[in-house]
């Protein structure tokens, strides 16, 4: 199946991404998020990358990871994501277009949110805990989407690996 880039109109196939593990891992710990937060960690993730390069798929699986393990309630990731996001697009457009190297930027927004929202840190919003309070799923993911990630972890297992590392 032949996928075009809204954005560039380059053309790929959708099976070379489905081969590469930590594309698969990505997209299905993006479809278990709530869609506010996953489109905006999805342009989050654009900011690391630089004016000459890809974002490799390890990298930003390892980046959505760091992002979603800060510890912030979801409406808090999704507005400090998203300001954070606006603020760069700025500055890239004042020509600094260096990318991000950390998170210590979207640390500083979603403090200034919390501040501002009188929120306070919440149950970690991440693909290995996405349920809310009452133990219920905070988004319950599509069954081939939680099919894909359930045959994922039968993999690692039989590879001996532990964990989402």
């Amino acid at each position: 199946m032949r996928l075009r880039c809204p954005v560039c109109h380059a053309e790929t196939a959708l099976e070379a991404w489905a081969e590469e593990a930590a594309a698969r891992e990505l997209f299905g710990l993006l479809a278990t998020l709530p869609d506010g937060v996953s489109r905006a960690l999805v342009r989050y993730l654009g900011l690391f990358r630089s004016a000459k390069r890809a974002l490799a798929w390890d990298r930003a699986l390892r980046l959505a990871r760091e992002a979603l393990a800060m510890g912030l309630d979801a409406e808090v990731l999704e507005a400090a994501l998203a300001e954070t996001v606006e603020a760069m697009l700025a500055k890239r457009e004042a020509g600094d277009v260096r990318p991000l190297e950390n998170h210590n930027y979207l640390r500083r927004v979603a403090e200034s949110v919390q501040a501002r929202t009188g929120c306070t840190p919440a149950p970690r919003m991440d693909a290995l805990d996405v349920h809310g309070a009452a133990g219920e799923r905070a988004h319950k993911p599509s069954a081939t989407v939680d099919g894909v990630l359930r045959l994922e972890a039968l993999k690692r297992r039989a590879r001996g690996e532990v964990g989402h590392a």
